[in-house]
């Protein structure tokens, strides 16, 4: 009996289909997410669901950029090159009859006419003004002219400007917009390192989403060592896992957020971004120990800590070659109202930095 010949199995590879760590749908469309946000200059990514990368991108990540690039800007104060990517404090300072929007720049901080100001005689008859370039004073002008409100005005172009002795306050909060954002960057880490089954079987996503709870609170913890580890004023997370895992966030190296994550076989991981150089790294190292914050704590131990993360800003500033060596203080603080949490976790502080 005449056998033919077989022919050949063709294989044909079994792609597995994607996986959100913060959402479980059998198939979904995915983009890239930048581990630290695009908006601190991050570059590497991870996977995420277009749903879950737009949702957190238009919620808490848009909320904390606002509270984050204002730190970008007052930090530029201390004579630092901040200008990699691009932060406007908007209408951050008022002298006199004009009002400025502040930018980080090259060599610290630009000073921008905010909206032009029209000046007017003791009769109210408009005299002339300021604008934020010459096309606008030209335009500014006819338009005046054209409306009958003045027959003939003269708008200057506003020069650049450096303000001598000048005080600014910047609100700070703690809320839960910075404490999703710092979950997120933490979570981010440690999915890029290869332990995403730690999040998806947490209740991470949940709370990512604001539909739980999760214990993230303010960083009161001794983190000398976690700075050691990368660049003064970078962009940091310190994770370590064990029976205990967390995860402490600095942002510019001042603001320090606590998180908690499952337990997980022991290691740490450390990812920093350098705003200066835009410098990004993750790698694993040796566990340092870290400390969790305590469960309670009182308001002189609180208000010392806010100074320390003060100083702390300062002295890494100083170690980055700032120009305008920082004096930063604490001028008042407001922890909040006590939580069903351990911590005081809801509260706003205010400091100020004297230009001189």
């Amino acid at each position: 009996m005449e056998r033919r010949a077989s022919s050949p199995v063709k294989l044909i590879p079994v792609t597995q289909p994607e996986i959100c760590p913060y959402s479980h749908p059998p198939f979904e469309e995915f983009t890239d997410d930048h581990i630290f946000p695009q908006f601190l200059g991050g570059r590497r990514t991870i996977r995420l669901c277009r749903e879950c990368n737009s949702r957190f991108g238009h919620s808490f990540e848009a909320e904390s950029a606002k509270q984050i690039k204002k730190l970008q800007v007052f930090v530029s104060h201390f004579g630092l090159d901040l200008s990699r990517n691009a932060a406007t404090w908007p209408s951050a300072l008022v002298v006199g009859e004009k009002t400025y929007h502040l930018k980080s720049g090259s060599s610290g901080v630009q000073y921008e006419l905010a909206r032009p100001v029209i000046r007017r005689d003791d009769s109210g008859n408009i005299i002339g003004g300021v604008s934020r370039s010459r096309r606008e004073a030209e335009q500014l002008a006819r338009n005046l002219v054209a409306k009958g409100k003045a027959k003939r005005v003269e708008i200057e172009e506003s020069p650049g400007e450096i303000l001598d002795d000048v005080k600014l306050e910047l609100d700070r909060s703690f809320n839960p917009n910075l404490y999703r954002f710092a979950t997120k960057l933490a979570a981010n880490t440690v999915v890029a390192m290869g332990r995403e089954s730690v999040i998806r079987n947490s209740g991470i996503s949940q709370y990512l989403h604001g539909k739980g709870e999760w214990r993230t609170a303010v960083g009161y913890c001794e983190t000398s060592r976690v700075r050691s580890l990368r660049p003064p004023l970078s962009h940091t997370v310190y994770i370590e896992f064990g029976a205990l895992s967390h995860a402490i966030v600095l942002i510019f190296g001042e603001m320090q957020v606590y998180v908690p994550l499952p337990a997980a076989s022991p290691g740490a991981i450390i990812g920093f971004l350098d705003p200066i150089t835009g410098e990004e790294s993750f790698e694993d190292v040796a566990p340092i120990g870290l400390a969790p914050p305590p469960p309670f704590i009182s308001k002189v131990k609180a208000e010392a800590f806010l100074r320390e993360m003060l100083r702390c800003a300062g002295e890494e500033g100083k170690a980055r070659g700032a120009t305008n060596p920082p004096d930063l203080q604490l001028v008042g603080f407001d922890l909040g109202r006590p939580t069903s949490s351990p911590q005081w976790v809801d509260g706003t502080y205010k400091f100020l930095k004297k230009i001189t």
